[in-house]
Protein backbone atom coordinates (compact mmCIF):
# COMPACT_ATOMS: atom_id res chain seq x y z
CA UNK A 1 0.00 0.00 0.00
CA UNK A 2 2.71 2.63 1.28
CA UNK A 3 4.73 2.05 -2.25
CA UNK A 4 1.42 2.62 -4.23
CA UNK A 5 -0.04 5.45 -3.16
CA UNK A 6 3.53 7.32 -2.71
CA UNK A 7 3.72 7.60 -6.44
CA UNK A 8 0.50 9.28 -6.43
CA UNK A 9 1.63 12.42 -4.59
CA UNK A 10 2.44 15.89 -6.10
CA UNK A 11 6.27 16.28 -4.56
CA UNK A 12 8.87 18.97 -6.16
CA UNK A 13 11.83 20.26 -4.91
CA UNK A 14 10.92 22.95 -2.41
CA UNK A 15 13.26 25.93 -0.94
CA UNK A 16 13.93 22.97 1.97
CA UNK A 17 15.45 20.51 -0.95
CA UNK A 18 13.78 17.65 0.07
CA UNK A 19 16.70 15.65 -1.46
CA UNK A 20 16.89 12.90 -3.59
CA UNK A 21 16.15 10.24 -1.58
CA UNK A 22 12.40 11.66 -1.36
CA UNK A 23 9.87 9.12 -2.57
CA UNK A 24 7.80 11.28 -4.55
CA UNK A 25 7.34 12.16 -8.23
CA UNK A 26 7.97 15.54 -9.35
CA UNK A 27 5.29 17.25 -11.31
CA UNK A 28 5.07 20.81 -12.22
CA UNK A 29 2.33 23.31 -12.30
CA UNK A 30 0.47 24.22 -15.74
CA UNK A 31 -0.82 27.79 -16.57
CA UNK A 32 -4.17 28.54 -15.82
CA UNK A 33 -3.84 32.24 -15.47
CA UNK A 34 -7.48 34.31 -16.40
CA UNK A 35 -9.42 37.42 -15.24
CA UNK A 36 -10.73 37.03 -11.93
CA UNK A 37 -14.36 36.71 -13.72
CA UNK A 38 -12.96 33.47 -15.48
CA UNK A 39 -10.87 32.03 -12.52
CA UNK A 40 -10.58 28.84 -13.20
CA UNK A 41 -12.36 26.12 -10.40
CA UNK A 42 -11.56 22.74 -9.08
CA UNK A 43 -13.41 21.27 -6.44
CA UNK A 44 -11.84 18.74 -4.99
CA UNK A 45 -14.01 15.33 -5.08
CA UNK A 46 -13.74 13.13 -1.79
CA UNK A 47 -14.27 9.27 -1.57
CA UNK A 48 -14.12 9.53 2.37
CA UNK A 49 -18.14 9.11 2.99
CA UNK A 50 -18.37 6.11 0.31
CA UNK A 51 -14.73 4.49 1.68
CA UNK A 52 -15.88 5.19 5.45
CA UNK A 53 -12.61 6.86 5.88
CA UNK A 54 -10.36 4.31 4.19
CA UNK A 55 -10.01 5.61 0.34
CA UNK A 56 -6.53 8.07 -0.14
CA UNK A 57 -8.10 11.52 -1.34
CA UNK A 58 -4.44 13.24 -1.61
CA UNK A 59 -3.95 12.34 -5.28
CA UNK A 60 -7.34 14.28 -5.73
CA UNK A 61 -5.65 17.03 -3.60
CA UNK A 62 -2.50 16.75 -5.83
CA UNK A 63 -4.89 16.76 -9.13
CA UNK A 64 -6.75 20.29 -7.93
CA UNK A 65 -3.47 22.24 -6.86
CA UNK A 66 -2.29 21.62 -10.10
CA UNK A 67 -5.36 21.92 -12.07
CA UNK A 68 -5.56 25.70 -11.02
CA UNK A 69 -2.33 26.30 -10.20
CA UNK A 70 -2.23 29.70 -11.73
CA UNK A 71 -4.53 32.34 -11.21
CA UNK A 72 -7.30 29.31 -9.72
CA UNK A 73 -9.77 28.58 -6.61
CA UNK A 74 -8.96 25.03 -5.40
CA UNK A 75 -12.20 24.59 -2.94
CA UNK A 76 -12.98 21.81 -0.21
CA UNK A 77 -16.80 22.06 0.09
CA UNK A 78 -18.44 23.06 3.49
CA UNK A 79 -19.15 20.14 5.50
CA UNK A 80 -16.96 17.20 3.65
CA UNK A 81 -14.02 15.13 4.35
CA UNK A 82 -11.07 13.99 3.52
CA UNK A 83 -9.00 11.12 4.14
CA UNK A 84 -4.93 12.57 3.44
CA UNK A 85 -3.45 9.84 3.67
CA UNK A 86 0.19 11.10 1.86
CA UNK A 87 1.63 14.41 2.16
CA UNK A 88 0.86 16.93 -0.65
CA UNK A 89 3.39 19.15 -1.90
CA UNK A 90 2.61 21.95 -4.48
CA UNK A 91 5.53 24.05 -6.16
CA UNK A 92 5.16 27.22 -8.75
CA UNK A 93 1.60 28.19 -7.50
CA UNK A 94 0.77 31.70 -8.34
CA UNK A 95 -2.33 33.72 -7.92
CA UNK A 96 -4.10 30.19 -6.42
CA UNK A 97 -7.41 30.93 -3.92
CA UNK A 98 -7.98 27.69 -1.56
CA UNK A 99 -10.82 27.63 0.34
CA UNK A 100 -10.61 24.43 2.73
CA UNK A 101 -13.63 24.67 4.41
CA UNK A 102 -13.87 20.65 4.35
CA UNK A 103 -12.31 18.65 6.71
CA UNK A 104 -8.94 17.23 6.25
CA UNK A 105 -7.91 13.69 8.09
CA UNK A 106 -4.44 12.40 8.24
CA UNK A 107 -3.50 8.74 8.94
CA UNK A 108 -4.59 7.60 12.61
CA UNK A 109 -2.10 4.76 12.00
CA UNK A 110 1.38 5.64 13.75
CA UNK A 111 4.18 2.88 12.34
CA UNK A 112 2.54 3.72 8.28
CA UNK A 113 3.03 7.00 9.20
CA UNK A 114 6.39 6.74 10.50
CA UNK A 115 7.45 4.65 7.42
CA UNK A 116 6.83 7.53 5.48
CA UNK A 117 8.93 9.70 7.29
CA UNK A 118 11.74 7.49 7.63
CA UNK A 119 11.71 6.87 3.98
CA UNK A 120 13.27 10.22 3.16
CA UNK A 121 16.40 8.64 5.37
CA UNK A 122 16.43 12.84 6.89
CA UNK A 123 16.24 13.76 10.46
CA UNK A 124 16.09 17.88 10.98
CA UNK A 125 17.03 19.26 7.46
CA UNK A 126 14.35 18.06 5.22
CA UNK A 127 11.96 16.19 7.00
CA UNK A 128 8.66 14.81 5.62
CA UNK A 129 6.08 17.46 5.50
CA UNK A 130 2.58 17.05 5.08
CA UNK A 131 1.38 19.81 3.24
CA UNK A 132 3.85 22.30 1.56
CA UNK A 133 3.10 25.15 -0.24
CA UNK A 134 5.45 27.18 -2.39
CA UNK A 135 4.92 29.95 -5.03
CA UNK A 136 3.86 33.53 -5.36
CA UNK A 137 0.72 35.00 -4.14
CA UNK A 138 -1.18 32.00 -2.20
CA UNK A 139 -4.10 32.74 -0.50
CA UNK A 140 -5.44 30.12 1.86
CA UNK A 141 -8.70 30.30 3.70
CA UNK A 142 -10.93 28.75 5.77
CA UNK A 143 -14.17 29.11 7.68
CA UNK A 144 -15.37 30.96 11.36
CA UNK A 145 -17.97 27.83 11.47
CA UNK A 146 -15.93 25.75 14.02
CA UNK A 147 -17.53 22.37 13.13
CA UNK A 148 -15.96 22.04 9.74
CA UNK A 149 -12.69 23.48 7.85
CA UNK A 150 -10.07 21.59 10.24
CA UNK A 151 -6.72 19.72 9.82
CA UNK A 152 -7.41 16.75 12.24
CA UNK A 153 -3.72 14.94 12.94
CA UNK A 154 -4.63 12.65 15.70
CA UNK A 155 -1.84 13.48 17.76
CA UNK A 156 -3.12 12.49 20.70
CA UNK A 157 -2.40 8.79 19.97
CA UNK A 158 1.48 10.01 19.24
CA UNK A 159 1.45 11.83 22.85
CA UNK A 160 -0.06 8.86 24.38
CA UNK A 161 3.14 6.37 23.52
CA UNK A 162 5.28 9.10 23.54
CA UNK A 163 8.65 7.89 25.77
CA UNK A 164 10.34 10.69 27.79
CA UNK A 165 11.84 12.93 24.96
CA UNK A 166 8.80 12.07 21.97
CA UNK A 167 8.10 9.56 19.40
CA UNK A 168 10.39 9.85 16.54
CA UNK A 169 9.64 9.68 13.06
CA UNK A 170 6.97 12.91 13.29
CA UNK A 171 5.89 14.01 10.57
CA UNK A 172 5.74 18.28 10.30
CA UNK A 173 2.08 19.86 9.48
CA UNK A 174 2.18 22.59 7.25
CA UNK A 175 4.69 24.65 5.45
CA UNK A 176 4.64 27.92 2.67
CA UNK A 177 8.00 28.56 1.43
CA UNK A 178 6.35 31.88 -0.57
CA UNK A 179 5.83 35.21 -1.15
CA UNK A 180 2.27 37.27 -0.72
CA UNK A 181 0.74 34.85 1.31
CA UNK A 182 -2.75 35.24 3.09
CA UNK A 183 -4.05 32.76 5.44
CA UNK A 184 -7.44 33.56 6.93
CA UNK A 185 -9.30 31.56 9.25
CA UNK A 186 -6.52 28.29 9.90
CA UNK A 187 -7.69 25.43 11.95
CA UNK A 188 -5.70 22.71 12.81
CA UNK A 189 -6.41 20.15 15.86
CA UNK A 190 -4.07 17.88 17.53
CA UNK A 191 -1.19 18.09 15.14
CA UNK A 192 1.60 15.09 15.84
CA UNK A 193 4.39 16.99 16.31
CA UNK A 194 5.24 20.49 14.60
CA UNK A 195 3.70 22.64 11.84
CA UNK A 196 6.41 24.02 9.33
CA UNK A 197 7.60 26.41 6.43
CA UNK A 198 11.30 26.32 5.83
CA UNK A 199 14.46 23.95 6.50
CA UNK A 200 14.77 24.88 9.88
CA UNK A 201 11.64 24.44 12.76
CA UNK A 202 9.05 22.13 12.51
CA UNK A 203 6.19 24.00 13.97
CA UNK A 204 2.13 24.23 13.04
CA UNK A 205 2.66 26.18 10.54
CA UNK A 206 6.24 27.33 9.31
CA UNK A 207 6.84 30.28 6.97
CA UNK A 208 9.75 31.78 5.06
CA UNK A 209 9.86 33.89 2.04
CA UNK A 210 7.91 37.57 2.20
CA UNK A 211 4.84 39.43 3.00
CA UNK A 212 2.77 37.19 5.04
CA UNK A 213 -0.93 37.95 6.76
CA UNK A 214 -2.26 35.41 9.04
CA UNK A 215 -5.58 36.33 10.77
CA UNK A 216 -7.91 33.81 12.94
CA UNK A 217 -6.37 31.05 13.36
CA UNK A 218 -6.83 28.77 15.56
CA UNK A 219 -3.94 25.96 16.47
CA UNK A 220 -5.28 22.91 19.04
CA UNK A 221 -2.53 20.92 20.24
CA UNK A 222 -4.60 20.45 24.32
CA UNK A 223 -4.38 16.97 25.63
CA UNK A 224 -6.24 15.21 27.63
CA UNK A 225 -2.98 12.27 28.27
CA UNK A 226 0.66 12.21 27.09
CA UNK A 227 2.74 15.69 27.12
CA UNK A 228 2.37 17.02 23.14
CA UNK A 229 5.94 17.48 23.03
CA UNK A 230 7.24 20.27 19.93
CA UNK A 231 3.71 21.25 18.88
CA UNK A 232 4.52 24.43 18.22
CA UNK A 233 2.14 27.02 16.97
CA UNK A 234 4.03 29.38 14.31
CA UNK A 235 7.43 29.57 13.19
CA UNK A 236 8.49 32.54 11.17
CA UNK A 237 12.05 32.47 9.25
CA UNK A 238 10.43 35.23 6.68
CA UNK A 239 10.25 38.98 6.01
CA UNK A 240 7.05 41.66 6.80
CA UNK A 241 5.00 39.29 8.66
CA UNK A 242 1.59 39.97 10.13
CA UNK A 243 0.16 37.37 12.41
CA UNK A 244 -2.90 38.96 14.18
CA UNK A 245 -5.68 36.83 16.40
CA UNK A 246 -4.61 33.51 17.27
CA UNK A 247 -5.83 30.66 19.87
CA UNK A 248 -3.24 28.20 20.54
CA UNK A 249 -2.96 25.24 23.16
CA UNK A 250 0.13 23.70 22.78
CA UNK A 251 3.22 22.35 24.22
CA UNK A 252 5.79 23.97 22.89
CA UNK A 253 6.58 27.57 21.26
CA UNK A 254 3.65 29.61 20.66
CA UNK A 255 5.36 31.57 18.36
CA UNK A 256 8.70 30.97 17.92
CA UNK A 257 10.84 33.91 15.92
CA UNK A 258 13.81 32.26 13.42
CA UNK A 259 17.01 33.22 11.82
CA UNK A 260 16.58 35.47 9.00
CA UNK A 261 12.75 36.87 10.02
CA UNK A 262 12.61 40.63 9.66
CA UNK A 263 10.04 43.10 10.19
CA UNK A 264 7.37 40.67 11.97
CA UNK A 265 4.59 41.58 14.19
CA UNK A 266 1.96 39.16 16.29
CA UNK A 267 -0.41 40.75 18.39
CA UNK A 268 -4.01 40.18 19.22
CA UNK A 269 -3.75 36.24 20.20
CA UNK A 270 -4.16 33.98 23.47
CA UNK A 271 -1.72 30.99 24.59
CA UNK A 272 -2.00 28.67 27.11
CA UNK A 273 -0.20 25.66 28.27
CA UNK A 274 0.40 24.23 30.80
CA UNK A 275 3.56 22.87 27.94
CA UNK A 276 3.29 26.60 25.76
CA UNK A 277 6.91 28.20 25.62
CA UNK A 278 5.07 32.20 24.66
CA UNK A 279 6.09 34.10 22.39
CA UNK A 280 9.66 33.13 21.25
CA UNK A 281 12.74 34.50 19.81
CA UNK A 282 14.90 31.71 18.67
CA UNK A 283 16.53 29.36 19.30
CA UNK A 284 19.21 31.08 17.78
CA UNK A 285 23.02 29.44 17.39
CA UNK A 286 22.79 25.94 17.72
CA UNK A 287 24.79 25.46 14.60
CA UNK A 288 28.12 27.34 15.66
CA UNK A 289 29.02 28.07 12.12
CA UNK A 290 26.12 29.89 11.67
CA UNK A 291 25.59 33.72 12.45
CA UNK A 292 21.83 34.00 12.82
CA UNK A 293 20.20 37.44 12.46
CA UNK A 294 16.93 38.58 14.02
CA UNK A 295 15.26 42.34 13.66
CA UNK A 296 11.95 44.56 14.15
CA UNK A 297 9.79 42.09 15.97
CA UNK A 298 7.09 42.50 18.09
CA UNK A 299 4.79 41.24 20.15
CA UNK A 300 2.15 43.15 21.55
CA UNK A 301 -1.90 42.41 22.79
CA UNK A 302 -1.47 38.67 23.85
CA UNK A 303 -2.74 36.73 26.65
CA UNK A 304 -0.70 34.34 28.15
CA UNK A 305 -2.57 31.28 30.30
CA UNK A 306 -0.99 28.40 32.52
CA UNK A 307 1.86 28.35 30.32
CA UNK A 308 5.36 27.72 31.05
CA UNK A 309 7.50 31.00 29.27
CA UNK A 310 5.53 33.87 28.54
CA UNK A 311 7.96 36.60 26.53
CA UNK A 312 11.01 34.67 25.66
CA UNK A 313 14.28 34.86 23.92
CA UNK A 314 16.85 32.07 23.54
CA UNK A 315 20.23 31.26 22.60
CA UNK A 316 22.85 28.15 22.76
CA UNK A 317 26.24 28.49 24.55
CA UNK A 318 28.42 29.37 21.74
CA UNK A 319 26.11 30.97 19.38
CA UNK A 320 26.67 33.37 17.09
CA UNK A 321 24.50 36.25 15.72
CA UNK A 322 22.16 39.35 16.50
CA UNK A 323 19.01 39.73 17.57
CA UNK A 324 18.00 43.64 17.50
CA UNK A 325 14.98 45.57 17.94
CA UNK A 326 12.53 43.12 19.72
CA UNK A 327 9.33 44.07 21.50
CA UNK A 328 6.77 42.27 23.89
CA UNK A 329 4.37 45.04 24.88
CA UNK A 330 0.65 44.96 26.47
CA UNK A 331 1.36 41.10 27.44
CA UNK A 332 -1.56 39.82 29.85
CA UNK A 333 0.13 36.53 32.04
CA UNK A 334 -1.89 34.05 33.92
CA UNK A 335 -0.48 31.38 36.19
CA UNK A 336 2.89 31.62 34.21
CA UNK A 337 5.94 29.53 35.82
CA UNK A 338 8.61 32.20 33.81
CA UNK A 339 7.04 35.04 32.77
CA UNK A 340 10.12 37.30 31.38
CA UNK A 341 13.20 34.69 30.26
CA UNK A 342 16.80 35.76 28.31
CA UNK A 343 18.61 32.58 28.29
CA UNK A 344 21.86 32.42 26.20
CA UNK A 345 22.55 28.79 27.90
CA UNK A 346 18.99 27.12 26.24
CA UNK A 347 19.26 22.96 25.74
CA UNK A 348 17.16 20.63 24.30
CA UNK A 349 16.34 17.54 25.54
CA UNK A 350 14.92 15.98 22.70
CA UNK A 351 16.47 13.77 19.57
CA UNK A 352 18.35 14.59 16.60
CA UNK A 353 14.94 14.79 14.28
CA UNK A 354 13.78 17.53 17.27
CA UNK A 355 16.72 19.49 16.17
CA UNK A 356 16.15 23.49 14.96
CA UNK A 357 19.99 23.02 12.91
CA UNK A 358 22.86 20.57 13.23
CA UNK A 359 25.30 21.53 16.25
CA UNK A 360 26.18 19.39 19.07
CA UNK A 361 24.00 19.69 22.14
CA UNK A 362 26.36 19.22 24.83
CA UNK A 363 29.95 19.90 25.24
CA UNK A 364 29.82 23.09 23.02
CA UNK A 365 32.45 25.45 23.41
CA UNK A 366 31.60 28.92 24.84
CA UNK A 367 33.63 30.71 22.33
CA UNK A 368 31.27 33.38 21.50
CA UNK A 369 27.30 34.02 22.16
CA UNK A 370 24.34 35.25 20.10
CA UNK A 371 24.24 39.33 21.01
CA UNK A 372 20.91 41.27 21.92
CA UNK A 373 20.38 44.79 21.30
CA UNK A 374 17.35 47.26 22.08
CA UNK A 375 15.06 44.57 23.69
CA UNK A 376 11.62 46.50 25.13
CA UNK A 377 9.64 44.78 27.59
CA UNK A 378 6.49 47.14 28.40
CA UNK A 379 2.94 47.28 29.89
CA UNK A 380 3.05 43.13 31.21
CA UNK A 381 0.89 42.08 34.05
CA UNK A 382 -0.57 39.41 35.66
CA UNK A 383 0.63 36.06 37.95
CA UNK A 384 3.29 33.91 38.36
CA UNK A 385 2.76 30.17 38.50
CA UNK A 386 4.47 29.95 42.34
CA UNK A 387 1.93 27.08 43.71
CA UNK A 388 3.17 24.49 40.68
CA UNK A 389 6.08 25.76 38.40
CA UNK A 390 6.96 23.87 35.62
CA UNK A 391 5.21 21.88 32.21
CA UNK A 392 5.78 18.29 33.46
CA UNK A 393 8.33 17.83 30.52
CA UNK A 394 11.19 17.40 32.12
CA UNK A 395 13.12 13.91 32.26
CA UNK A 396 16.56 15.39 33.46
CA UNK A 397 17.54 17.04 37.08
CA UNK A 398 17.99 19.30 36.88
CA UNK A 399 15.17 20.17 34.93
CA UNK A 400 16.61 21.36 31.07
CA UNK A 401 14.72 25.00 32.05
CA UNK A 402 16.34 25.04 35.39
CA UNK A 403 20.08 24.59 34.34
CA UNK A 404 22.40 27.67 34.74
CA UNK A 405 19.64 29.40 36.78
CA UNK A 406 20.54 29.77 40.80
CA UNK A 407 18.00 29.75 43.22
CA UNK A 408 14.30 29.54 41.29
CA UNK A 409 11.33 29.68 43.93
CA UNK A 410 8.70 30.25 41.57
CA UNK A 411 8.83 34.22 42.20
CA UNK A 412 11.19 35.28 39.06
CA UNK A 413 8.84 37.76 37.29
CA UNK A 414 11.99 38.10 34.72
CA UNK A 415 14.75 36.20 34.10
CA UNK A 416 17.93 37.73 32.21
CA UNK A 417 20.99 35.46 31.90
CA UNK A 418 23.50 37.32 29.43
CA UNK A 419 26.36 34.91 27.72
CA UNK A 420 28.68 37.68 28.20
CA UNK A 421 28.89 41.41 30.21
CA UNK A 422 28.41 42.52 26.26
CA UNK A 423 26.10 40.82 25.19
CA UNK A 424 23.17 42.24 26.38
CA UNK A 425 22.57 45.85 25.17
CA UNK A 426 19.96 48.78 25.21
CA UNK A 427 17.16 46.12 27.37
CA UNK A 428 14.50 48.48 28.88
CA UNK A 429 11.82 47.45 31.27
CA UNK A 430 8.58 49.36 31.93
CA UNK A 431 5.48 48.97 33.73
CA UNK A 432 5.97 45.12 34.94
CA UNK A 433 3.46 44.40 37.46
CA UNK A 434 3.57 40.19 37.53
CA UNK A 435 2.99 38.92 41.22
CA UNK A 436 3.33 35.23 42.56
CA UNK A 437 0.35 33.11 43.46
CA UNK A 438 2.12 32.32 47.40
CA UNK A 439 1.74 36.35 47.80
CA UNK A 440 5.67 36.45 47.65
CA UNK A 441 7.47 39.49 46.33
CA UNK A 442 8.06 39.18 42.63
CA UNK A 443 12.24 38.54 42.22
CA UNK A 444 14.04 38.66 39.61
CA UNK A 445 17.65 36.59 38.22
CA UNK A 446 19.65 38.85 36.37
CA UNK A 447 22.95 37.90 34.61
CA UNK A 448 25.35 40.19 33.17
CA UNK A 449 23.46 43.33 31.82
CA UNK A 450 25.82 45.87 32.69
CA UNK A 451 24.60 49.09 33.63
CA UNK A 452 27.09 50.92 31.06
CA UNK A 453 25.42 48.54 28.36
CA UNK A 454 22.12 48.99 29.58
CA UNK A 455 21.43 52.69 31.19
CA UNK A 456 17.67 52.22 31.12
CA UNK A 457 17.35 48.68 32.55
CA UNK A 458 14.90 49.58 34.95
CA UNK A 459 15.93 47.78 37.57
CA UNK A 460 18.82 46.92 39.35
CA UNK A 461 21.11 43.66 38.02
CA UNK A 462 20.85 41.87 40.70
CA UNK A 463 19.54 38.39 42.07
CA UNK A 464 16.67 39.36 44.61
CA UNK A 465 13.22 41.25 45.23
CA UNK A 466 12.32 43.23 41.94
CA UNK A 467 12.35 46.61 42.62
CA UNK A 468 11.33 49.01 39.98
CA UNK A 469 13.43 52.07 39.03
CA UNK A 470 11.20 54.01 36.67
Amino acid sequence: MLASTLSSVLVALSACSLASASPFNHIQARNNTGSSSSRKTCIVPSQYAASNGTADDSPAIVKALQDCANGGLVQFPMGVDYFVANPVVAVNLSGIRVEQYGNLHLPKDISYVQKIVNSTEQTWAAAITWFILNGDGIEWVGTKNVTTGWIESYGQAWWDANNATGLLARPHLFQINANNVIITDYKARKPIAWQVADCQSRPNMRLSGNNFTIKDTVLDASTTGGFPFNTDGFDVAATNVLIDGFTIFNGDDAVAIQSGAKNVTVRNGMASGPGCHGMSIGSLGQNQGLYNTVSNITFTDITMVNALYGARFKSWIGGQGLAENITWANIRMSNVSQPILVTSSYTNQGSAQTQIQAGAVSGRPNNSTVVTKNFKWENISGTINSNTPGDGSCVTNPCWYEQGLPNLDGTQAIIIECGSDTACQDFKFKNIQLMPYNSEPSSVICLNATAPLNPKLGFECTNGTFIPTN
